[in-house]
């Protein structure tokens, strides 16, 4: 019978196993690898209250535009009306409570400067802590190493970071044509790209005959030597891969799932490894890679949380969708609109070139226009 898209979700969640094997790398090789603990800031950042602009940093008097200019030593605290000269990345010293930028000064002389009535305190000074506090958060346990969070963690000392284990995916294609060469693997190339991306490493890829015994033998040496298997083609009733799902001679953890165009598609276990069975039309391929392939591979990496993000668009155009499952319906996204693909059935062979990612709709046969739609892109945050 079958089960609705969460039961598989949940099933992926409850019945595989992720990988916990951890290791130790220099941060630029961490890039993109998901961080096995909490890191938290050290010491607090900045370490002193610090100028963000070239100018001056004043003690300021509500009642004067006019501050004298002091030369070091300062006295300590600057008094109220007086003024330094201060550079970016300075350390502002006791008393000043704001900086002038130097094109905000209407005068000067070599011993004071005129400001506007515009000035207010507290402004263009970075307070100490004010980028981290000890004890912060830098990058949580089961997040993804991005360069962004690379800047907070180098600014702290951080060299090296503790992360997961990479997957490793292998990926079996069935089908007389592939062996034959009558058609190109577009299937396989393009699930091994979307892999990489998503810090996965494609161990090996392999075409062999729509046959049984064929099937296991391929099936049992890449689970030997992987993380995670995907199998494409051979779905349909009458084919090998299915047979072997239907006989039990592989245990699917699922079988049939209410999804489209994705539909069949299954997932087993084959010493103790999840090997997930997709159909082998092109964009039924792809989409159930990203609807059950990327989630999988998410919880293998402990890459948190378990489904990956989306926005919420509004749609511009009328969609037909199938009525008794989730449908993924690809498109594009400006982040704020989404408009679908002009085709998007299960054969079509190039529509995602046209696409950053897609939406999902549950148990409705029309999305109106206008309506709000959920936007799982294929990189975050979206771009046109």
């Amino acid at each position: 019978m079958p089960i609705s898209y969460h039961e598989a979700l949940c099933l992926i969640h409850t019945r595989v196993q992720p990988l916990h094997v951890k290791q130790t790398l220099p941060l630029l090789k961490a890039l993109h690898r998901i961080s096995s603990r909490d890191i938290c800031a050290k010491m607090a950042l900045p370490t002193y209250p610090m100028s963000l602009k070239e100018g001056y940093g004043i003690a300021f008097a509500s009642n004067t535009t006019c501050y004298r200019l002091l030369t070091p030593p300062y006295p300590n605290p600057i008094p109220v009306g007086f003024g330094v000269k201060m550079c970016t990345g300075e350390s502002v010293p006791q008393g000043i409570n704001t900086i002038i930028p130097e094109e905000e000064v209407l005068n000067q002389t070599d011993d004071t400067i005129h400001i506007g009535l515009h000035a207010n305190p507290f402004t263009h000074i970075k307070k100490e802590g004010e980028d981290s506090e000890k004890g912060d958060i830098l990058l949580a346990k089961g997040e993804r190493l991005s360069a962004q969070k690379i800047t907070a963690l180098a600014s702290q000392g951080i060299q090296t970071l503790c992360v997961f284990k990479k997957p490793t995916v292998s990926i079996l294609s069935i089908g007389a044509q592939l062996v034959r060469g009558e058609i190109y693997n577009s299937n396989a190339i393009s699930i091994a790209a979307r892999i990489m991306e998503l810090g996965g490493k494609v161990v090996d890829c392999i075409v062999c005959d729509d046959n049984e015994e064929a099937i296991l033998l391929n099936l049992s040496t890449l689970a030997e030597t992987s993380d995670f298997v995907i199998t494409t083609g051979a779905m349909s009733c009458e084919d090998s891969m299915c047979r072997l799902l239907e006989k039990r001679t592989l245990p699917p953890l699922f079988h049939h799932v209410r999804l489209a165009p994705a539909k069949p598609s299954a997932l087993s276990l084959l010493h103790s490894k999840p090997i997930l069975h997709l159909p082998g039309l092109p964009l039924s391929c792809m989409l159930g890679f990203e609807m059950l392939g990327v989630p999988l591979l998410r919880h293998l990496q402990m890459h948190l949380p378990f489904l990956p993000s989306f926005i919420s668009c509004i749609n511009q155009k009328r969609i037909t969708c199938k009525e008794d499952c989730v449908s993924a319906i690809p498109g594009r996204s400006d982040g704020s609109h989404f408009i679908s693909a002009p085709h998007y059935e299960a054969g079509r062979l190039t529509i995602l070139s046209q696409c950053n990612g897609y939406i999902l709709s549950e148990n409705r046969a029309i999305i109106e226009e206008g309506e709000e739609v959920s936007f799982f892109c294929f990189t975050y945050p979206p771009v046109s």
